[in-house]
């Protein structure tokens, strides 16, 4: 019996032997048709690449045309409106009453309506009539832009490479070259740069574009933070030298971005194509897109190639997610509203220097919209953290107005107000997490930080307010609120205005007019 038992159990293992060894064959044979299969995928991908390179490179050998250069636009230079101090009407004390005259035995009272009655007693209370403003000028800033796609995906053959690393804003950016890199232009002849070009389109700059690539994911740069990221990075490969701009194009075209190469006797430029207007940056017209030169360089009039790719894509200069950098913590600041509020809050100077290279930009040659950007630009989670808490405590159950306006207060009265002309020479906007960290700031500045605070602690739509020469904002309540109010896709904003100092919600500051007011459109 035992014999029996033993002689099956062999047989039941050796066929769980055969199924296991089928099953592995099985699956080896499916690994093999997809690694095949990818292969021939990206050995088309490849292909594809290095057509697109050659006839780029072959358009570059063709004359480049000479264009002269545009001068900078200016943002908004108007005369900036002072700030209003708002005062609540001092409750006059009721009359008192008169006493009642007794009257003579040998006189009869007067009647009573011969008896003047005293004067009514003025209000105690604003009684400013309701503005409103039906139809008021609409500002609506494009969707952000997801970033571009490269030409096509990049698998890097496995190859010896060398990495690069540079200081990127307190964070190390780490990208790979070819060991045998021996990129150098012999002249700035049309010939040399495509023959340069082609030299940058070889396999083994892959692994270049690759991880350049994934310094972008994984640091979360935008379109103007990898394009910074880039020159960084060249420039400690090359030097600042006309390979170091050279190559930065090639990696800004290979992934998806609209770029041209300029020159004259000795430089090369980047030229980069922006949705947006860029403010204090001279630019070229090209194929219906302004080029700007981004290293500002004072040239003329340069000789720029058309050579182009079909799906590249323009610059984008929303910031729908923040840049991971390295922290540098700045010392604490505590900020106290006159209404007692307190809060205190550290920044990541690494990000404030990025924002300090930020262009100030508008799209669609409306200057009315580089506002927005700004206000859209979330605040870093870590300063939230710190600066929210005791916010939220403050306004904890308290109903949409009340807490409101104890966040319109905070910022009315918490920060000094400061003139651009004054302290940055010109109009200079800020991002809510710069507000929070300069000594001074002015009625935009204002807006767009309460703006936020708004939107993200009570989930309320904001909407900024211009008037010539001044900013507030309007709140979208959803209880019923009384005080000064604009209509917006049939809802009604309330006034809220930050540079008018003690004012409630609902109060327009002195001098302005909601009749003229723009509304400018925000995200949620």
């Amino acid at each position: 019996m035992k014999k029996l038992l033993i002689i099956l159990l062999s047989g039941l293992s050796l066929t769980a032997v055969a199924q296991n060894s089928s099953f592995d064959d099985f699956v080896k044979q499916q690994n093999a048709k997809f690694d095949a299969f990818r292969d021939s995928t990206q050995a088309e991908f490849d292909a594809f690449r290095k057509r697109i390179n050659d006839e780029y490179a072959e358009f570059m050998r063709q004359k480049w045309e000479e264009f002269p250069v545009h001068e900078a636009e200016k943002p908004l230079q108007e005369k900036p409106v002072e700030p209003v101090v708002y005062e609540e009407p001092k409750p006059q004390p009721a009359p008192k009453p008169l006493p009642t005259p007794k009257p003579k035995e040998e006189e009869k009272p007067l009647p009573k309506e011969d008896i003047k009655p005293l004067p009514t007693p003025k209000p105690t209370i604003d009684t400013k009539p309701v503005q409103i403003a039906v139809k008021p000028k609409v500002v609506v800033v494009p969707t952000p832009q997801p970033a571009p796609k490269p030409i096509a995906p990049v698998v890097p053959k496995e190859e010896p490479y060398k990495k690069v690393s540079v200081g990127y804003f307190g964070t190390i950016v780490t990208v790979g070259f070819p060991t045998n890199d021996n990129l150098k232009l012999r002249s700035l002849d049309e010939n040399a740069i495509a023959d340069a070009w082609k030299q940058l389109s070889a396999a083994k700059y892959d692994i270049t574009l690759k991880t350049a690539l994934d310094a972008r994911s994984t640091n979360k740069l935008c379109d103007w933070g990898y394009m910074k990221m880039l020159q960084a990075v060249t420039e400690k490969q090359y030097g600042k030298t006309n390979e170091a701009v050279l190559a930065q194009a090639f990696l800004m075209t290979q992934s998806g971005y609209r770029v041209r190469l300029g020159k004259d006797d000795k430089k090369l430029y980047l030229l980069v194509a922006s949705l947006y207007t860029i403010f204090n940056m001279r630019y070229y017209q090209l194929d219906g897109f302004k080029f700007y030169n981004v290293s500002n360089d004072q040239n003329a009039r340069i000789h720029i190639t058309k050579a182009k790719w079909e799906k590249e894509q323009s610059l984008s200069l929303q910031l729908t997610q923040l840049p991971l950098l390295g922290n540098d913590p700045t010392p604490k600041r505590t900020l106290t509203s006159k209404k007692g509020v307190t809060s205190s809050v550290s920044l990541n100077k690494n990000l404030i220097d990025f924002f300090n290279t930020y262009p100030q930009a508008c799209f669609n040659g409306d200057q009315k919209t580089h506002w927005a950007a700004y206000a859209n630009t979330p605040i870093e989670q870590s300063v939230k953290d710190m600066l929210y808490p005791p916010l939220k405590k403050t306004i904890s159950g308290m109903s949409e107005k009340d807490a409101v306006g104890i966040l319109l207060n905070w910022v009315q009265t918490a920060f000094v107000y400061g003139y651009d002309n004054k302290i940055w020479g010109g109009e200079r906007a800020f991002f809510a997490q710069e507000t929070l960290y300069y000594p001074y700031c002015d009625c935009e500045d204002r807006a767009i930080l309460f703006s936020r605070l708004v939107r993200d602690l009570t989930g309320l739509d904001v909407v900024l307010l211009y008037y010539p020469g001044h900013m507030a904002t309007a709140v979208a309540f959803n209880e019923e609120v009384n005080g000064d109010w604009l209509k917006y896709k049939n809802r009604k904003y309330v006034v809220c205005d930050p540079t008018f100092i003690n004012a409630g919600v609902g109060r327009t500051m002195t001098g302005m007019n909601n009749q003229e007011a723009q509304v400018i459109v925000l995200k949620p």
